[in-house]
């Protein structure tokens, strides 16, 4: 940690604690368990405090790695530069909780701030994020280098922490102490071979103020960089299918999705290489949705393409289908719904566009659409299945 208080209660940075000889000049205790604290203080190690090793704290009890401590030292004085009121390592009794710095804007605002480089698990995630929101504060998860996206493929760690908006699409935002620049990964999309493909804007910390690091967390844009438009934004883009061989293996897939998919499409009276080219279209994963692309469009169109029972698609109709097949773990997903509900959104909202491309659906409005056709009926004229 990097704060602590005193024989007298006051707070002190580490930095400005006294050490001399290899012995700490005074003593600095625990600002939650009130343990003794011991001043770690060197030519190489940036400056901070520690518990004795038998120490039980619940709050400070993680060890702390040396970019996490020079990331929230960066950050801290990059805000006290632009006038911000910050603290360090609050205890917020209300919550248990500490968020790495406090900020608090001048309109009142306050913004818990969490520079996250060890690992935490989505639960832990979830419960931190809603504990910060049911007592009026906002949270800023900025990450460390382990969570950068660069060429690896996909986990579950980094889909945790990705955010949706028009502007940016999936984005993360990165802390990379080292290159002293926040990294800005936005546009996130697999490729057919689950990695990561993003663009990146890398601004350097004390160029990106608050008011830009609130616009990006509140609305998702970053006023004033231009850079963020897409460059194939327009183009028209060659849509990759799966080849029909690989189609083919997929009727000797065993896990428990794949059978309850083949069984669905047996009992439909359909087989894979007349159903619609388009449920085959690659990337066959999406960030959100773990289930292969295929298979939660095939179930989409089964449970709505009934003329008897048709109605209004909206956005809140299919989020609560999605909802139900989640609970009933006929889909599963990377993010939990409550957690991330645009990251699960966005795949669905671009397979409806596909439907009203493709003919097969009409927009009503902007998130609302009805079906005007039954895709998967292999009768239909206009019908292109995975074999033309």
């Amino acid at each position: 940690m990097l704060i602590a208080r005193n024989a007298s209660g006051e707070l002190i940075p580490a930095y400005q604690a006294s050490k001399q000889k290899g012995k700490t000049i005074g003593e600095y205790y625990c600002p939650a368990c009130k343990g003794r604290l011991v001043l770690k203080k060197g030519d190489v190690m940036i400056a901070h405090f520690a518990h004795h090793q038998q120490s039980d704290c619940a709050v400070f009890s993680e060890g702390e790695t040396l970019p996490h401590l020079m990331g929230k030292q960066m950050l801290l004085e990059k805000f006290r530069r632009e006038g911000v009121a910050v603290t360090l390592e609050c205890w917020l009794p209300e919550l248990q909780q500490r968020p790495d710095l406090l900020l608090v804007l001048e309109n009142g605002k306050k913004i818990a701030v969490e520079y996250q480089c060890s690992p935490i698990s989505p639960a832990d995630l979830r419960a931190r994020t809603q504990g910060y929101q049911r007592f009026g504060y906002e949270v800023w998860w900025i990450c460390g280098t382990h969570y950068q996206p660069g060429g690896i493929k996909i986990t579950q760690s980094i889909c945790q922490f990705l955010n949706h908006s028009d502007a940016l699409g999936n984005w993360i935002c990165i802390l990379d102490t080292a290159a002293n620049e926040i990294a800005i990964h936005h546009h996130l999309k697999l490729s057919s071979d689950d990695r990561f493909h993003f663009m990146k804007i890398a601004i350097p910390v004390d160029d990106l103020k608050v008011v830009a690091l609130e616009s990006l967390y509140a609305k998702g844009c970053l006023p004033g960089y231009k850079d963020l438009l897409l460059p194939s934004a327009g183009k028209i883009v060659d849509r990759k299918h799966m080849q029909a061989k690989d189609i083919n293996l997929l009727r000797y897939r065993t896990d428990p999705e794949h059978r309850k998919f083949l069984l669905a499409v047996y009992l439909d009276r359909k087989d894979l290489y007349h159903l619609p080219a388009f449920l085959f279209e690659l990337p066959c994963r999406t960030l959100g949705i773990r289930t292969p692309a295929y298979i939660w469009r095939y179930y989409l169109l089964k449970d709505f393409s009934n003329p008897e029972t048709a109605k209004l698609l909206t956005k809140k109709y299919l989020l609560e289908w999605l909802s139900t097949c989640i609970r009933t773990n006929r889909i599963r997903t990377r993010v939990a719904m409550e957690a991330n509900m645009e990251l699960l959104w966005e795949p669905l909202l671009q397979f409806m566009m596909r439907l009203v491309e493709d003919g097969h659906a009409a927009a009503i409005g902007r998130e609302a659409w009805v079906l005007l056709s039954e895709p998967l009926n292999r009768n239909e004229t206009d019908h292109h299945s995975c074999l033309s």
